[in-house]
C-alpha cells in the first residue's frame, strides 16, 4: 500500500514539474495570460464613405476617409493583420446609376512612428457601399504612439450604354491619402 502511495506522489511530482517547465519555459505563461486576460493590440479602423456626384448621369465620385487607432485588449480568437470588412446596406453608386459595373481597388499601407511597415494589403470590391475596415496589429510590433496610414483607391464605374450611344461611358477616380493618427488607449 505504501509503495502505491509513493508511486502516486512521484507521478504527481513529475506532472507538477512538467507543468512548471511548460509554464515558465515553454510559453505556458503567455498562453494562459492570452487566453484569460487577452492580448494587447492596436486596432486601426478605416471608414470609407462614397458620394456620387450628379445622379443623371453620374459624373464623379467623392471619397471620404476617416482613420482611428486605439490600443485595446483582444481575445485569443482575433487574427492579427487579417482585415475585417463591414459593408453598409446601400450601394450608393448603383443607386445613382442603375446597371453600372463597379470596381474598387484599395491598397492600404500602415507604418509605425519609426517608419516600419506593419501592414500592406490590396483589396478589391465590386459594390459601391460604404465600408469600415478594421485591422488588428500586435501591440508588440508597433513602435511609438503614432501611425501613418497610406491609402490608394482606384474606382472604375462603367455606366450602362444608353439607347443609340456608341458605347458605355466610364468614370475612373484615383485617390491617394496619407493620414497620420495618434494611437489612443481605450
Amino acid at each position: 500500500m505504501a509503495s502505491r502511495a509513493v508511486i502516486v506522489v512521484a507521478v504527481l511530482l513529475f506532472l507538477a514539474a512538467g507543468v512548471g517547465i511548460w509554464y515558465a519555459g515553454l510559453g505556458g505563461k503567455e498562453f494562459i495570460e492570452k487566453t484569460l486576460f487577452g492580448q494587447e493590440a492596436v486596432a486601426v479602423e478605416l471608414s470609407f464613405t462614397y458620394k456620387p456626384v450628379a445622379s443623371s448621369p453620374l459624373r464623379d465620385i467623392e471619397v471620404y476617409l476617416s482613420v482611428t487607432a486605439k490600443r485595446i485588449k483582444v481575445g485569443p480568437d482575433v487574427e492579427f493583420k487579417k482585415p475585417i470588412v463591414r459593408e453598409g446596406h446601400e450601394d450608393k453608386i448603383r443607386s445613382a446609376a442603375p446597371g453600372a459595373e463597379v470596381y474598387f481597388k484599395k491598397t492600404i499601407l500602415i507604418y509605425d512612428e519609426e517608419g516600419n511597415l506593419l501592414f500592406n494589403r490590396t483589396m478589391e470590391f465590386t459594390k459601391g457601399t460604404d465600408r469600415t475596415i478594421t485591422i488588428y496589429i500586435s501591440a508588440g510590433e508597433v513602435k511609438g504612439d503614432k501611425l501613418l496610414v497610406v491609402v490608394d483607391i482606384y474606382i472604375r464605374v462603367e455606366l450602362p450604354k444608353p439607347e443609340g450611344a456608341p458605347g458605355p461611358s466610364v468614370i475612373e477616380v484615383t485617390v491617394h491619402r496619407e493620414v497620420e493618427t495618434n494611437i489612443v488607449r481605450e
